[in-house]
């Protein structure tokens, strides 16, 4: 990228960008966003809304009009995109072309495939709640002719980790299983049974276990899987770390990131 700074003007009222429930003021940070979230351009930026603001708040009469007249001829993402990355210097022409291939690659891609990817990132970003709601739609759409199974096994494994990040353990698991029943992969096996004892008791894990005639030797893999992960040394440093931090600042930690992550 040529550069970072904010050298154009800054807007009084912000551009609020639904996807990350967060405002802009000024064209670097609507090129950073759009630079770095390119899966999540959608109806959301290109829109008549942001035009006006580009006028009204930015003052960019110019590039207002090209916006405009793109949003009218509803071409494809990136003619819509690149004007605002040309009238704020935010790429070099390398950088151009590589986002206009990876754009255009997104294009072609179905609707629930674009939802997949958005909520992907979502998860990515800890902002879990939004994800669990886009995973929820593709569910509710389901079209089991379109996207095959493998597919919707995905979205089942990715929103059972969404609802993981709200310490939601027992819709995580229900997700893991159903995953799991679509595709019987260790992967996901082994992410059911490891959320089990996270919500259950000795006894009524040991329960579920026998309901699920779960091989003995497999589920004592996972368990001695998850001690070693238990041992590692990332998690032994954050371990301390949280031990050794003033349980104040540990707390208020763990507040900043639930808000986050329930942002919807």
């Amino acid at each position: 990228m040529s550069y970072d700074l904010c050298l154009l003007k800054q807007a009084n009222q912000p551009y609020y960008i639904e996807n990350i429930r967060t405002g802009i003021y000024s064209l670097e940070e609507l090129c950073f966003y759009l630079y770095h979230n390119i899966c999540l351009i959608d109806e959301s930026i290109i829109n008549e809304k942001l035009c006006d603001w580009i006028r009204d708040e930015l003052h960019l009469n110019r590039l207002y009009r090209q916006l405009y007249e793109q949003l009218q001829k509803a071409e494809n993402a990136a003619s819509f995109v690149l004007p605002i990355f040309r009238e704020a210097g935010y790429l070099t022409s390398q950088e151009m072309h590589v986002y206009q291939e990876e754009l255009a690659k997104l294009e072609v891609q179905s609707d629930e495939m674009k939802q997949k990817l958005r909520g992907d990132y979502l998860v990515k970003e800890k902002m879990f709640a939004r994800a669990v709601w886009m995973y929820r739609q593709i569910l509710k759409n389901r079209n089991p002719g379109k996207l095959g199974t493998q597919f919707y096994a995905a979205i089942w494994n990715n929103l059972g980790a969404a609802y993981a990040g709200l310490f939601r353990f027992e819709e995580a698991a229900n997700c893991f299983l159903e995953s799991w029943r679509l595709m019987k992969t260790k992967e996901t096996f082994r992410k059911y049974i490891s959320a089990l004892p996270l919500f259950l008791s000795e006894e009524e894990y040991q329960k579920r276990l026998k309901e699920l005639q779960a091989d003995e030797y497999l589920v004592r893999s996972i368990q001695e899987h998850n001690a070693k992960l238990c041992e590692a040394p990332d998690f032994l440093a954050y371990a301390k770390r949280v031990k050794e931090a003033p349980i104040e600042d540990t707390i208020e930690e763990l507040k900043v990131q639930y808000s986050r992550s329930t942002r919807t």
